[in-house]
């Protein structure tokens, strides 16, 4: 979502800290100092807590090591209310926020412009869980069949891995009664959820903005079926998104707030290291013993009983692995580093989604409305009442799915004989292409909060991203030193079929904006303008203005034993090490179709449940 906010009154408001913030006891926070456990999880994100969490349930003895610390304190209400998720996300490396992000900056993205682009992970318990945009979907069956190929392990099939994906979340149904008439949302496919299974709240904003409602009837006039969810296997049609929200005031979830809180309450046997930073795994042999740590210049070990977690993300888990001996035999032995075991697929591989589109001024209620301090001050009063109004919404609830296909020509007869060739590679529900609805203004997405044109006008920006991109990046070490940023070349828009599917997918965007149902609705494409019409034009204005869905994953690929790209095996284990596992994004086969939030607590679920199982 994208809103335009006064930096001044940002400032003012960060006086609000809290909204009843769940925070730890002081048990729960570990004391710098050598120390011993059964689990060490170096990673305080989405899987990291997922992970220690349930192994400490489990009744073993875990320490969680965290680089950041409680955003409920260090951003304030900027990390919790769900339209403020924009607050540090744009591309330009001045968008940062430092409190609660890494501040990490691309190399220069030939498909791009050579932009040096900002990208925004959480740098706090909770990880990027406290930093994404909330939307929960599942990967269709078919992505799940495949990655249960690939591996060759049938228990990450789609009916074999559903029951993790139910088992983490608390699914609240939609409030039709609070929502507008022509934004009510279906009930799920029966069974797509277990009543209170689990801590993580998946729920629906009470507000809904008018322009989605107008944009859900331009894509049935364009052909586009709705449908029930995105939950039960399929990704395909128009439908609003669940979103990890809790509907008790509408404020975010992630997971802190629902796995480590739960935990800490239960007081199960969890340490948590918060403003640590890992420098390396220690080994014995080919054996992960503990991790060297250094909390504020005091550097000492965490010592692991039966096995060291990495969950540092698609960025620093390779890293971390490099820096601790594990990765490409060349690069590690330029940088000094001692070679426990040489795996020249870390770091490879590093896939993502990238977003673009246009900007049209319209003429319904948007969020741009709370560009005004006044209207800002309004809404915020509203929200912190009992969650209501728009500020409980994130502004991307419409999502709309595209399939192509190359063997049949079925919406792909202008495109070329590689990208068709593409579409039929993929599983056959595989979608091709994502449609977002912003309800504000976006831009070229460099800085959401100067951005935006000081009016008052109102804003709106249908958005699309590529869900079976071909462009591959990678994450390297520049030094044998953690305190150094990694190198991060996502490598994005490069491959041709790449290029080809974002110009198709831009015009279709104006085809929705030209249907009659739409054409009311708005006055000026503001971003680019109408006057850019040819295929060289909208790729100049693609590689201008795109940026990253935030869905880095694949830098430490599971695959079988053999595969020169693989990391790790189906159960997440390193290969070429003992005790030593690999629990977040960069241990995806491949990035599937979607948004992979509800796949990264589901991994998490799964692993957490084999160590139990290992060490029963």
């Amino acid at each position: 979502m994208m809103i335009t906010i006064s930096l001044l009154l940002l400032l003012l408001l960060l006086a609000s800290v809290t909204s009843g913030a769940t925070l730890l006891p002081g048990s729960t926070l570990g004391r710098p100092g050598d120390a011993s456990f059964d689990y060490v999880v170096v990673g305080g994100g989405t899987a990291g807590l997922v992970v220690g969490s349930r192994l400490a349930e489990g009744g073993k003895s875990v320490a969680v090591v965290e680089a950041g610390g409680f955003y409920q304190v260090d951003n304030g209400l900027y990390s919790q209310v769900p339209s403020y998720a924009i607050v540090g996300a744009g591309s330009s490396p001045g968008a940062i926020v430092p409190a609660v992000d890494w501040g990490f900056v691309t190399t220069p993205q030939a498909g791009m412009d050579q932009r040096r682009m900002h990208y925004a992970r959480g740098r706090t318990l909770g990880g990027s869980s406290a930093r994404n945009y909330f939307t929960y979907n599942r990967p269709t069956r078919g992505a799940l069949n495949r990655w249960a190929s690939e591996v060759d392990d049938d228990s990450y099939s789609f009916d074999n891995f559903l029951p993790f994906f139910k088992k983490s979340i608390n699914y609240t149904a939609p409030d039709n009664e609070k929502r507008p008439a022509n934004a009510s949302v279906p009930a799920p496919t029966r069974g797509s959820f277990t009543p209170g299974a689990g801590p993580l709240h998946v729920s629906f904003p009470t507000w809904a903005n008018s322009f989605s409602s107008y944009a859900k009837l331009g894509w049935r006039k364009l052909g586009f079926a709705e449908t029930t969810d995105f939950v039960s296997g399929t990704l395909s049609g128009v439908q609003y998104c669940q979103n990890t929200i809790n509907p008790q005031g509408q404020v975010r979830d992630s997971s802190f707030t629902s796995f480590l809180a739960r935990a800490a309450a239960s007081g199960a046997p969890i340490k948590v290291f918060n403003n640590t930073l890992a420098q390396r795994v220690l080994f014995k042999g080919k054996t992960a013993t503990g991790v060297l740590v250094n909390s504020s210049g005091l550097e000492y070990v965490l010592s692991a009983r039966h096995e060291v977690v990495v969950s540092c993300g698609a960025f620093q888990s390779p890293q971390l692995l490099m820096l601790s001996g594990i990765g490409p035999s060349d690069t590690l032995s330029k940088l000094g580093i001692p070679i426990v075991s040489h795996l020249p697929g870390v770091g490879r591989n590093l896939q993502d989604h990238v977003v673009f589109g246009t900007t049209y001024q319209v003429n319904t209620l948007t969020h741009s409305a709370v560009s005004k301090p006044a209207n800002l001050l309004r809404s915020e009063a509203e929200w912190k009442k009992d969650g209501g109004g728009m500020l409980g919404n994130p502004g991307g609830e419409l999502i709309t799915w595209e399939k192509l296909r190359g063997h049949d020509g079925h919406g792909s007869k202008k495109l070329s004989a590689a990208t068709r060739a593409v579409l039929d590679s993929v599983p056959e529900d595989f979608p091709t292409i994502e449609y977002l609805i912003l309800d504000a203004y976006s831009g070229n997405n460099r800085n959401y909060l100067t951005g935006a044109p000081h009016t008052d006008f109102m804003y709106a920006s249908p958005v699309a991203a590529i869900h079976v991109p071909q462009s591959r990046g990678r994450v390297s070490i520049v030094s044998s030193s953690a305190s150094d940023a990694p190198l991060i070349d996502p490598n994005w828009l490069t491959h041709e079929v790449d290029k080809e599917l974002a110009v198709y997918s831009f015009r279709r965007l104006r085809e929705l904006m030209d249907t009659d149902v739409m054409r009311a609705t708005w006055k000026e494409e503001v971003v680019p303008g109408r006057n850019l019409t040819t295929d060289g034009q909208i790729l100049d204005v693609i590689r201008d203005n795109a940026i990253q869905e935030f869905h880095a994953s694949c830098t430490c690929k599971m695959g079988r034993r053999g595969d020169r790209d693989a990391v790790v095996d189906g159960r997440g284990r390193v290969f070429g090490t003992k005790g030593l596992r690999v629990v977040d994004a960069s241990a995806l086969p491949f990035l599937p179709a979607g948004h992979p939030q509800g796949l990264i607590y589901a991994l998490a679920e799964k692993l957490s449940a084999d160590m139990l199982r290992s060490c029963a």
